[in-house]
């Protein structure tokens, strides 16, 4: 039996920013068990015949968090990553506009503006109802018949692969929200309100590489800690020690892998019922060869004619890739390859799927599991839709509670 202090079961860059920080507090009585053969989770990049592709889907530097700035230059310098102001497009009905729609209906054509604002005038929330519980129906309340059915209620379908009856409205923080007024003001003057987009108004990328170059830079220290082709399987406590496949000791173990991939022999009916109810899509990232495309980063695409939902253009932000590389998201439950399909990766695991009760359901699980020392950290541990800036912010709140009095040295101390 070998025995740690912590045991992190997975290395993407929820479990290997957290090994950073215990390494740079000077703990260093900790493992990392990889399932795979590579560390690195969705944060993974290839390079294929001149493109740099993140098989794990867009993935991009930026963060309201100034800490997680700190932290990432601190590994991989500033200097190494070039800064975009984020272009991002939306086409709809046959338009491009710039996204979010809700602050740029002025791109479209006088008529189908028109259309476009009626509904939104006539939205339940403008009428004084109150706000529904569910997505779809908030959706309607909020923004309209006219956005919910050409963009929303589609776009989501394809994204999440269910019914958006069957989704919550606890994540719609992702969503850019105006009132009634800014959306008037938007298409009276023909400019979209500032600061309404989201965290991600700009972001970084670095200049060599994908964004694998960026998780490198953070695992490269801790890497002899990592025990790839090392599933987590099987977790038993015994007298107040938690044994991870009957192998490794922990007296604390943080969980960053799904919690359906773990079995818990001590777990109680109820958290396994709360675990079968966590859900996840699963999204193939595919590569093509487009000689013509736009300016934009990538485009939202809600067309239920097209299988995939969004398209992102490499060259546009990575100006060290091929001109021509484009990938596109596409949920696995509409995929088919194609003959211009250059490489496709399929994650089995990309987002958790925000449905009713989700978060009553992790809640009780994060509960239960504290009370034994095992702790959820990031977009799986917590189940949340966590992009790898805030993995990164919930990996410091973690280390922060559970390691108040430990100093953070600098990134250079070992």
């Amino acid at each position: 039996m070998k025995s740690y202090q912590v045991v992190i079961l997975g290395s993407g860059i929820s479990g290997v920013a957290f090994a950073r920080l215990m390494q740079r507090a000077g703990l260093h009585d900790f493992v990392l068990l990889e399932a795979a053969g590579e560390a690195g989770g969705l944060c993974r990049t290839r390079h294929i015949d001149g493109h740099w592709l993140d098989i794990g889907g867009g993935h991009f530097l930026c963060t309201k968090y100034p800490e997680v700035y700190d932290f990432v230059f601190a590994h991989l310098p500033k200097s190494e990553f070039n800064f975009f102001t984020r272009v991002s497009k939306l086409a709809i009905e046959n338009h491009e506009i710039d996204y979010p729609i809700e602050s740029n209906l002025w791109q479209l054509p006088i008529a189908l503006q028109t259309e476009f604002l009626n509904s939104v005038l006539q939205n339940g929330e403008s009428r004084g109802l109150p706000a529904p519980q569910h997505f779809e129906d908030w959706v309607r309340w909020k923004l309209g018949d006219r956005i919910a059915d050409s963009y929303m209620i589609p776009y989501n379908t394809k994204i999440w692969g269910v019914s958006p009856q069957e989704l919550d409205i606890d994540w719609l923080s992702k969503i850019p929200r105006l009132n009634l007024e800014e959306i008037m003001f938007a298409c009276k003057h023909q400019q979209a309100p500032s600061g309404k987009m989201p965290s991600h108004e700009g972001f970084y990328y670095p200049k060599q590489g994908g964004f694998q170059t960026v998780f490198d830079a953070i695992a490269r220290p801790v890497q002899n800690h990592i025990q790839l082709n090392t599933p987590a399987i099987n977790v038993a406590i015994f007298s107040e020690r938690i044994i991870v496949n009957d192998e490794f000791e922990a007296a604390i173990v943080i969980n960053t892998v799904p919690w359906s991939k773990l079995n818990f022999e001590f777990a109680s009916p109820e958290i396994e019922r709360s675990i079968a109810q966590l859900q996840h899509n699963s999204i193939t990232v595919s590569l093509h060869e487009q000689p013509k495309h736009l300016t934009a980063h990538w485009i939202y695409e809600p067309d239920l004619n097209l299988r995939h939902h969004r398209r992102f253009f490499i060259h546009n932000f990575a100006p060290h890739s091929r001109k021509d590389g484009v990938y596109f998201e596409t949920n696995q439950k509409r995929w088919s390859t194609s003959t211009d399909v250059v490489y496709f990766h399929h994650n089995e695991y990309a987002y958790p799927i925000p449905t009713l009760g989700r978060a009553q359901a992790i809640d009780r699980v994060l509960s239960y599991m504290r009370d034994r020392q095992i702790f959820g950290l990031g977009r799986w541990g917590q189940w949340q839709y966590f992009n790898s800036d805030v993995c990164i912010w919930e990996a410091m709140k973690l280390f922060r509670s559970l390691f108040q009095a430990v100093p953070i040295r600098p990134v250079g101390v070992r």
